[in-house]
């Protein structure tokens, strides 16, 4: 599952949109590609998908889809400038692990940078991806006590739940009763 742009861009970089150099990409382990993006941004090691994740749910690596935005480089190359994680539980999909890296945007062309900032920037635009692309659920949720990702998730479309640090954007006509059961199972998970 992913969404490509189309290289039809053979005089180089400098007459390449911005559209044309950014690419969104889903896998089930995108280690390979994000593993040092994810490390720079956290501290941590990478979400490797699988079986016990850590998480008091199962988190079978069939479940996962880890999202990639790359972007090309006037030399042709790829950069990972963007990584999240979405693990399926029941009949939703858990966001965690959102990070674009730090030295992104000061690098941009002007206008590349112009039109990524017009769009939100790189999180929002992975956002809008996975919630075109991984619709077989009822409801995407995010555990976040960021400021500025908090941001970007509201203006994606997320909205907060009675949970502290929980938000959800809805992708199903659920009661209000049905939706609040949803998060109660989602937020007993604890922060994921």
């Amino acid at each position: 599952m992913y969404t490509m742009c189309p290289d039809n861009n053979p005089q180089g970089h400098d007459a390449m949109t911005f559209d044309e150099a950014l690419h969104l990409s889903f896998f089930r382990n995108a280690q390979f590609f994000a593993a040092d993006l994810f490390y720079e941004s956290f501290a941590v090691p990478f979400p490797i998908p699988r079986e016990n994740a850590g998480l008091s749910i199962p988190t079978p690596p069939g479940n996962w889809w880890q999202e990639v935005a790359f972007y090309k480089r006037p030399d042709s190359s790829l950069e990972a400038v963007g990584f999240c994680n979405w693990i399926r539980f029941s009949d939703c999909y858990l966001c965690g692990g959102m990070c674009v890296r730090s030295s992104f945007y000061r690098r941009l062309p002007r206008e590349h940078w112009l039109t990524c900032r017009q769009r939100g920037g790189i999180a929002q635009m992975m956002l809008q991806t996975a919630f075109r692309e991984l619709t077989d659920c009822v409801a995407w949720f995010g555990y976040c006590g960021d400021r500025k990702a908090y941001i970007v998730d509201i203006r994606s479309g997320y909205q907060p739940t009675r949970h502290k640090y929980l938000i959800v954007k809805w992708n199903a006509e659920l009661s209000d009763a049905r939706k609040r059961e949803v998060e109660d199972r989602i937020a007993a998970i604890g922060p994921f």
